[in-house]
């Protein structure tokens, strides 16, 4: 069975991207990193995991905005 990869959210900057992936696949959910483009021009990386993984992905994304918000 295929399954459907669904956009978690799309950073401006990759370094950002990357603490996300990581955090995310130490707790098991596999997910994408790439590039998004509009008209040829890089306007930011998307990061992309399966339907499945969905809300449990969101979760940790949003703990991780809630302490970078705390750290400014």
């Amino acid at each position: 069975m295929e399954e459907n990869m669904k956009t978690l959210v799309i950073y401006r900057f990759d370094y950002r991207a990357e603490i996300l992936r990581n955090k995310l696949e130490e707790i098991g959910i596999n997910c994408m990193v790439s590039q998004d483009s509009a008209f040829g021009d890089a306007v930011g990386v998307q990061v992309s995991v399966f339907e499945k993984d969905f809300e449990k992905a969101m979760e940790v994304y949003q703990e991780l905005e809630k302490n970078y918000e705390q750290e400014k």
